[in-house]
């Protein structure tokens, strides 16, 4: 039984002392310090305290005790008239009850122990910098001991006025002994003090210009060898040359004076091995401070050398400003537009906000193209114009994609008179390094084909080169509607097919022909090829048109772009304006190109071009010519 009481009694022990505990919690007001009697002196008693703890002369409280119910006993009521570092004195103003020591002590009014430990590191930090700042010309503890109690101040605190001030005087008064000592020809000395404002402030110029002329004098007497050391004189004789040498920085020779003392005179004297200890020292500093000064010396070159690559760099990139500035306004003035392009690309990736540059790129890619007003247009076929060209295509349901015919409404917007180049897409080529079409030789087309319209370009092929000259291709209902104009014709010129304005099968040229070739075939805004030559690609998947009949043709899955205008190698049908060809966008074809369009700039806005402007720039006017 006594066994299972024992067992049980560990138990209990701990909440009970829990509950003692919080006991004592609640009897205690916030903000109040708990202390114990340690004596009583008639109506004066001693508390202890405590290492931290807030009580000041004045504050008042109460001393009590527990009843048997653990309940508090006001004992009486004090004030506080005397504080030391642990204890402090208290005067009874009212006894209630017996007044016994160990007795509990209640003083209101004073801080957390968090609020005093955090004032009281502060203040202990700041005094002890103080008194390791009072000790004249520090010795080397001293000096170390202020620093790490600043920075740890500083680490506290970055504002802390003291310390700031404390590094800044130590600094002056640093060079000013080593000024001091240097000048009465202590170098070692000298070299200490400068060495130790590096602790401080190893980014100080000044500093290691005084070190390295100090190293260059110290340098240039240990040139001088040492005479040997003779004997038949005194040990203070040796002792004092020791010293000298120390003194003047020659530590190897104040060092081999203290060594032929200890051979010659009192193996163990203390003054003598201190002397070796401190040339040892010296000659530590000396080699750190030489290894400093090589990694100084390549850390500058390498700096200089980066000031000079740099500059270098700043010339280059000059002379290459100024070179595509006047090759790029060279061509411009030619009007060879898309070379000009490419220079004035090369210029902006240099000086991304030159003014000119911006201009003449936003000018170039509105140069040779047709403004296509908004408004409404006829889109696809109707079955009775299907049913008209049926005869020729026999059993291709392809007809079929043109379905339904219905208006739609475009707002205006820009595209090129003709289809790009050999030569345009050559620039394009050479200035972005996007690989040539793969009938060219040696990255280039044939002599003689510079004005050819471009082919063996896949969808994605002709989209990068609309993006980098600042267009787009046009998508569909764009393309279709500069074919066809408002009155929708089936051909550019009109619903009558005539062979010779366009280069189709009926011509039997059997290959593209230069863009242009056939200006009678133009629609009525001036916009040319867009009947045959070669098919162009547009910005369009090819998908089923509002209301469309699926059960009529079926459209195949898949990612495909539509492609438009009929070529050289098919009959007129195909070039009509409302055909629809499709290809993959990775896919090249002999007879596929492409030509771009581009928005208005800013809405409902006409964007006039003039060729003649000499800067080449853009003027925009408020509406347009219907």
């Amino acid at each position: 039984m006594k066994t299972d009481v024992k067992k049980w009694g560990k138990f209990l022990l701990i909440p009970l002392l829990m509950a003692m505990i919080l006991v004592l919690r609640e009897q205690l007001p916030a903000g109040s310090r708990l202390g114990k009697v340690t004596g009583v002196m008639d109506e004066v008693v001693a508390v202890n305290l405590g290492m931290i703890h807030g009580v000041r002369q004045g504050l008042r409280g109460r001393i009590f005790k527990f009843d048997e119910e653990k309940k508090t006993v006001n004992v009486a009521e004090i004030q506080v008239v005397g504080v030391s570092e642990k204890n402090c004195l208290v005067r009874i103003t009212l006894l209630i009850d017996s007044l016994e020591v160990d007795q509990y002590v209640d003083i209101e009014g004073t801080l957390s122990p968090r609020t005093l430990e955090k004032v009281d590191i502060i203040s202990e930090l700041e005094e002890n910098a103080r008194t390791y700042f009072a000790i004249y010309q520090y010795t080397e503890p001293d000096s170390a001991n202020c620093l790490a109690q600043c920075r740890e101040l500083l680490q506290r605190n970055p504002d802390n006025r003291l310390a700031k001030e404390l590094i800044r005087e130590m600094v002056r008064n640093y060079f000013g002994w080593a000024e001091r000592e240097w000048d009465n020809g202590n170098f070692a000395f000298a070299l200490i003090y400068y060495s130790r404002i590096l602790r401080i402030d190893d980014k100080d110029e000044s500093v290691y210009e005084n070190i390295w002329e100090l190293l260059d004098l110290i340098d240039v007497e240990s040139e001088i060898s040492l005479e040997p050391i003779t004997g038949g004189k005194p040990p203070d004789y040796y002792y004092a040359l020791a010293e000298q040498y120390y003194m003047n920085g020659q530590f190897e020779k104040s060092k081999a004076y203290f060594n032929f003392l200890l051979e010659n005179f009192v193996a163990d004297d203390l003054a003598v091995l201190e002397g070796i200890k401190k040339n040892d020292q010296m000659l530590g500093l000396l080699d750190h401070l030489h290894q400093l000064r090589i990694e100084q010396t390549r850390r500058a070159g390498q700096e200089q050398q980066e000031r000079l690559d740099e500059e270098q760099e700043h010339r280059k990139k000059l002379e290459q400003i100024r070179f595509f500035r006047i090759v790029a306004g060279d061509l411009f003035d030619k009007k060879d537009y898309t070379e000009a392009l490419v220079y004035y690309l090369k210029l902006l990736d240099l000086v991304p906000d030159d003014s000119l540059a911006l201009a003449r790129r936003e000018f170039i890619s509105y140069t040779d193209m047709i403004l296509i007003p908004e408004g409404e247009f006829s889109r696809g076929s109707s079955n009775r114009e299907i049913g008209e060209v049926r005869v020729d295509f026999g059993g291709n349901n392809m007809l079929f994609r043109e379905l339904p015919k219905n208006w739609v409404y475009l707002d205006s917007f820009y595209i090129d008179r003709c289809e790009v180049t050999n030569r345009q897409y050559k620039h394009f080529c050479e200035s972005t390094g996007h690989s040539p079409p793969l009938q060219w030789q040696n990255g280039t087309y044939p002599e003689g084909y510079d004005d050819y319209p471009v082919v063996y370009v896949s969808w994605l092929d002709a989209n990068a080169y609309a993006r980098w000259i600042g267009k787009h291709l046009p998508i569909e209902e764009e393309w279709e509607k500069a074919a066809r104009g408002s009155n929708g014709y089936q051909w550019p010129w009109g619903d009558r097919f005539y062979p010779y304005r366009a280069n189709v099968k009926e011509n039997r040229k059997n290959a593209p022909m230069p863009v242009g070739s056939f200006p009678n075939g133009a629609n009525e805004f001036g916009v040319l090829d867009l009947a045959g030559n070669v098919w162009e690609w547009v910005d369009s998947d090819l998908k089923p048109y509002p209301g469309y009949d699926e059960s009529l043709f079926y459209f195949q899955k898949g990612y495909r772009k539509v492609y438009r205008g009929g070529s050289f190698k098919e009959t007129g049908d195909y070039a009509r304006g409302a055909f629809r060809g499709d290809g993959a966008v990775d896919q090249i074809y002999y007879n596929v190109g492409f030509r771009c369009a581009n928005d208005v700039p800013g809405r409902r806005e006409k964007l006039v071009i003039e060729n003649n402007n000499p800067e080449g720039t853009l003027k925009h006017t408020s509406g347009y010519n219907k």
